[in-house]
């Protein structure tokens, strides 16, 4: 059986959702404190880390922007907060409404030599290419 062209439009212009991973993110969304175990495979490599709801994401963002040493001047870091919140209003929901990125805390690169550590980690959801629930061991 052949598909019809406006099938294989349809394929190319939205990209598979992952029912049960958009699940999960919507339960750490409604829970903001919510922190949930997950390793992700990706096109660079498998991550492990932490689920967490996107403004627990953006919280810890901040904390790691002040200690990164990046500036020291005391007015671009006063306005940070306020920065993340006049940005938070756009959302990463997509016009379907499913989130377009995901957000983890306390993150290990499993695929890399030494398996660095980082505190946050931000990804398209399109770009998950498997997951599984529970910490690396």
């Amino acid at each position: 059986m052949t598909e019809s062209p406006n099938q294989a439009a349809d394929e190319t212009t939205a990209p598979a959702v992952d029912t049960h991973l958009e699940i999960l993110l919507r339960l750490v969304e409604a829970q903001p404190d919510a922190r949930m175990a997950i390793c992700l495979t990706t096109p660079g490599g498998i991550i492990g880390g932490h689920l967490v709801a996107a403004r627990s994401w953006a919280e810890r963002w901040e904390d790691a922007v002040r200690e990164s040493g990046v500036t020291q001047q005391a007015a671009p870091m006063a306005q940070l907060p306020q920065m993340v919140q006049a940005a938070q209003p756009h959302g990463d929901a997509s016009d379907r409404g499913l989130h377009r990125f995901l957000h983890l805390v306390d993150v290990t690169f499993m695929s890399v030599p030494g398996a660095p550590t980082s505190p946050v980690w931000r990804g398209r959801v399109s770009d998950i290419c498997g997951w599984s629930l529970g910490a690396p061991s």
